[in-house]
């Protein structure tokens, strides 16, 4: 590698990481200071949970923070809606809560007065002017408590608005709505109910949301991890993040023997021997004999508000009898406080996922696929959707495609304009013409689309109605009472065969399926930590935890360890930068940051320079075994390490993983990737299909290929001819 790339390489990296210095004021710095400045956004919101006097607890959620979709909310037409949840758990006890509500209006709409009307669980809140000013306005609206209920609570956003330029135009360009979701939040006043659930109410108390399971602690005896207990905190990490389904708590590890002394406002997990538990154990766990396995739950020692869950044995046998008890989701618990089990009591072989992955070549309802019957009634517009997800080493062959059998009806008076436009990914793919203007009832209406379109891991088929109606005069009143669609749920999708085959390093696959640590196929992996630390610990369970909550698995079949010593299988590293050094460049060759290949260059700075408040997350082939993933997962040190895995499980973060590297910092905003400068592969194709992929990435190859052999034809003809034209002057 030449001296420029190598100082390139380095300057890039000091600018993604930048050390730290010494701190030269005595004043605390201005918030403005704490921003981020390599953040490509100032805006990083986030829920926040503060305590306040009289044991109560402030909850602040921004809508941003509800959403998936990043950005304002645009409320676009005539009649707008939109709809943002939240969740409140059973142990909050509600005493307060407000909306703050930030929005601005289109300018046009200053003559007509639109209208915001503002409704929760189904009952109306509030209405408001909207703000056609050149700036937004903010509105502050108190909720009724009882309203509130626990579980999901939805916020019902509807925009009246009206523009006229000539006549009525319900789809104006004018006529839109902005709700500013960064500094429009929820509010929510509660204090903590004292904990009394029993083991039948762990679905009811293992919840998100306001009041829920924030910070999870997996208590451990004294003394360093060992990789059994390493085990044992991951499955138990994941079985809550599973429970949890959307948010990874902030997990930490903390000792017994300690506990009792501590302010620990975590919800607790413990996880060892008798002897280990005895500060904080129930008596009766003392009595433990043999292969028996404990489970118990009752109110933490350090906050009563919150649980403490005991999984117990005398032998290792035992305690993993106890975690597995606890995970698997569909066995059946005593409505008690504690429960033993003999070791043929305990849940055998793999434990049941809580979502599985659509077999290829199979027919599916959309009912079984979550549609159930879809009407679109007096609108011009309605929508439909189904979601699933693909096995993430599946690829369709070329030319083969997904079939559509849509049983639908449509009502009478609609015009040729009407359609239903048939989106993949929400990339457009087929139409679907409602052509007959007496109505129709269609049974088994068969579509094709591009197997292409469809992805690895999660997809998402939309199905967007258009009803259209004649309009006779400018300003002539439309009548859409008789617009009318269906879609019913046994339509069916039928997937066609597909092949086993996968390129690698790819963080979007690790991203969107787990692959290849997902906890669903038959193939095992390996965890290692490079250090028996606490921090490193935590890390490992975070990151475990967020990847068994893609699928809701646990990873029963994993291999967890410690130290360097690659086995042949696909291997995840958590660890410091200093623990691998050394290894990262001598052992992987890996993808880096820097375009132009110079991989080994940047693996050399990266084992040489401080990695600042930067997490790296780098994937790569398996020295010594080919076709084995190794992913790593490092910071500098261990506190950084699990700061930065807790920011990288964030939505905000986890969804914007791709290539074969990333790195990034607590604000979103700076994750930064690069694509694998070397790939490898997994699975087989056919010889057909690898020929036509081989040529989809070589066009060059291919076109000189075909040239070759047409010019070695025409060279063989030539022959022949000149053979011919001699035979026949010989006669």
């Amino acid at each position: 590698m030449t001296s420029a790339l190598r100082s390139a390489a380095l300057a890039l990296l000091l600018t993604i990481a930048p050390l730290a210095a010494p701190a030269a004021a005595q004043q605390a710095p201005a918030e403005d200071a704490l921003y981020d400045v390599y953040a490509r956004f100032r805006d990083n919101p986030k829920m926040v949970t503060e305590p306040l006097e009289n044991g109560l607890w402030r909850a602040r959620l921004p809508l941003a923070a509800l959403r998936p979709q990043p950005g304002a909310i645009r409320l676009d037409g005539a009649e707008a809606t939109a709809q943002v949840s939240f969740a409140i758990a059973p142990q909050a006890d509600i005493e307060s809560a407000r909306l703050i509500f930030r929005h601005v209006s289109g300018r046009a709409q200053e003559g007509s007065r639109p209208q915001l009307r503002l409704g929760l669980n189904g009952r109306f809140i509030a209405q408001v002017d909207g703000v056609t000013e050149h700036a937004a306005g903010v509105n502050e609206i108190v909720l009724d408590s009882s309203v509130l209920v626990s579980g999901f609570n939805t916020l019902q956003i509807d925009a009246v608005q009206r523009y006229t330029y000539g006549c009525q135009d319900p789809d104006a360009a004018e006529l839109w709505t902005d709700i500013d979701t960064s500094r429009s939040y929820v509010e929510v006043i509660y204090a903590r109910r004292p904990f009394t659930a029993s083991l039948a109410d762990l679905s009811a108390v293992i919840t998100a949301g306001v009041g829920g399971v924030d910070d999870l602690a997996v208590v451990t005896g004294r003394g360093e991890m060992t990789a059994d207990g390493l085990r044992w905190g991951a499955l138990a990490s994941q079985v809550v993040a599973n429970r949890l389904g959307y948010t990874v708590p902030r997990i930490t590890r903390a000792e017994a023997a300690t506990l009792a002394a501590t302010s620990n406002k975590s919800d607790l997990i413990a996880i060892g021997t008798p002897e280990d538990l005895a500060s904080i154990a129930p008596a009766a766990l003392a009595s433990l004999k043999g292969e028996d396995s404990w489970l118990s739950i009752g109110p933490s020692p350090a906050d009563p508000t919150r649980f403490l869950i005991i999984a117990s044995g005398r032998t290792p046998a035992a305690i993993e009898g106890a975690v597995r008890a606890f995970a698997a989701g569909n066995f059946p618990l005593s409505d008690t406080a504690s429960l033993v089990l003999s070791p043929d009591e305990i849940p055998k072989g793999n434990l049941m996922p809580r979502k599985q992955t659509l077999r290829t070549d199979a027919k599916f309802t959309l009912k079984d696929l979550g549609l159930v019957n879809t009407s679109v009634l007096g609108k011009e517009h309605g929508k439909a959707e189904i979601a699933f997800d693909l096995p993430a080493d599946v690829r369709f062959r070329a030319k083969s495609d997904v079939l559509l059998s849509l049983d639908f009806a449509y009502g009478a008076g609609l015009d040729d304009k009407s359609v239903v436009n048939i989106l993949v990914n929400d990339e457009f793919q087929r139409a679907l013409r409602l052509t007959n203007p007496d109505g129709e009832v269609t049974p088994g209406y068969e579509i094709a689309i591009p197997a292409a379109a469809f992805r690895p891991g999660r997809n998402r088929v939309r199905f967007d109605v258009e009803l259209s109606t004649e309009s006779v005069g400018e300003c002539a009143a439309r009548n859409t009472r008789h617009l009318a669609f269906i879609l019913k749920d046994t339509s069916t999708l039928t997937l066609p065969p597909a092949d086993e085959y996968v390129e690698l390093p790819n963080l979007a696959l690790l991203s969107e399926a787990g692959f290849p640590y997902t906890g669903l196929g038959a193939q095992p992996f390996s965890v290692l930590a490079t250090d028996t630390g606490s921090d490193t610990a935590a890390a490992v369970w975070t990151f475990a935890a967020r990847l068994g909550q893609i699928y809701g698995t646990v990873f029963t079949d994993a291999t967890f360890g410690f130290g360097l010593e690659l086995p042949d299988a696909h291997t995840l590293i958590v660890g410091t930068r200093p623990d691998l050094k050394g290894f990262l460049p001598a052992e992987l060759n890996m993808s880096n940051l820097l375009s132009g290949g110079a991989a080994d260059g940047f693996t050399r700075n990266v084992s040489t320079v401080d990695l600042g408040d930067n997490g790296l997350l780098i994937e790569g082939e398996s020295p010594g075994h080919p076709g084995r993933l190794v992913t790593v997962l490092t910071a500098e040190t261990g506190a950084q390490l699990l700061a930065s895995t807790r920011a990288l499980v964030q939505p905000s973060h986890w969804s914007q993983l791709q290539g074969g590297t990333a790195v990034w910092r607590e604000h979103a905003a700076t994750l930064v990737t690069q694509a694998a400068s070397e790939g490898f592969e997994i699975g087989s194709l056919p010889v057909g299909e690898k020929a036509r992929m081989t040529a989809g990435r070589t066009p060059w190859g291919w076109i000189l290929s075909i040239a070759a052999v047409l010019f070695g034809l025409a060279a063989a003809l030539a022959l022949i001819a000149r053979y011919m034209r001699k035979r026949i002057n010989d006669k």
